[in-house]
């Protein structure tokens, strides 16, 4: 676990008439089918921003992405926080989890009429207190893009919801479930695709960056194999899921 960067500030277009969708004619159409699928309202259109650029979601987010993602959906709360959910990370291991649980949250406006404090951008009169962030990776086959902003979308439902929930393992949790059923694949065939994609990524970045260095942990000698030397200090993820400077991981050898 790397000690914690400084987060870069969030820098979001100005909301539109409608979504700002930056992305191939493929994304546009499934984003409006999985849009119109999912029953969610108009009011959260204007919204949401979409791209397929890495530089220019890490530019509105203030997040920069894992080569390794293939997709994306980050919920900005203007002058708070930023919380992401992101899709197909293959770097994690099978069967681990990510960190934290999801936490109870009011439904947005668009399912509740509740009446909220808002900042920031007017919308139809109205002022915004959120925007929703979505990255697709392009370079994926067909499928696999149709089934990426199927599964960002109902990220977005769920945040919309007030149910935000977080992976405990990719292609077999309850996220997993609904999109099989939104989408109409069979849940081996979306594991298979995910398989696949996520192989082809660690093959294009082995290509582009090949492993060169590994380092161990003092504590129980795992090895971390990296490309790069470590820019800063780095502790052992399986001795504490937090940095924890007892278990800083040490350079062991260097690969020719």
């Amino acid at each position: 676990m790397a000690a914690r960067r400084k987060p870069g500030l969030p820098a979001l277009p100005p909301v539109q008439a409608g979504p700002i969708l930056h992305a191939t004619p493929l994304v546009e159409r499934w984003f409006w089918h999985y849009w119109q699928r999912l029953g969610l309202p108009e009011s959260e259109l204007a919204l949401l921003v979409l791209t397929q650029d890495r530089r220019e979601y890490q530019r509105w987010t203030g997040k920069r992405l894992n080569f390794m993602v293939l997709g994306c959906y980050c919920y900005v709360q203007l002058g708070g926080k930023v919380s992401s959910s992101v899709a197909d990370r293959a770097s994690r291991k099978p069967g681990q989890p990510e960190s934290g649980r999801a936490s109870p949250m009011l439904p947005l406006p668009g399912f509740n009429e509740r009446a909220v404090s808002c900042s920031a951008s007017a919308v139809g009169g109205e002022v915004a207190r959120h925007r929703h962030c979505i990255f697709i990776e392009p370079d994926m086959q067909p499928r696999s893009i149709e089934v990426t902003v199927a599964h960002e979308l109902i990220h977005l439902a769920d945040r919309v919801r007030g149910t935000p929930r977080r992976h405990r393992h990719h292609g077999y949790d309850s996220i997993a479930a609904d999109e099989a059923a939104i989408t109409g694949y069979d849940l081996e065939e979306l594991r298979r695709l995910l398989h696949e994609e996520s192989a082809r990524r660690e093959q294009l970045r082995r290509a582009r960056a090949p492993l060169r260095y590994i380092y161990v942990c003092p504590n129980c000698g795992k090895e971390y194999p990296r490309a790069r030397r470590y820019s800063r200090p780095v502790s052992c993820s399986l001795c504490d899921k937090t940095y924890n400077p007892r278990y800083r991981l040490l350079l062991a050898r260097e690969l020719l």
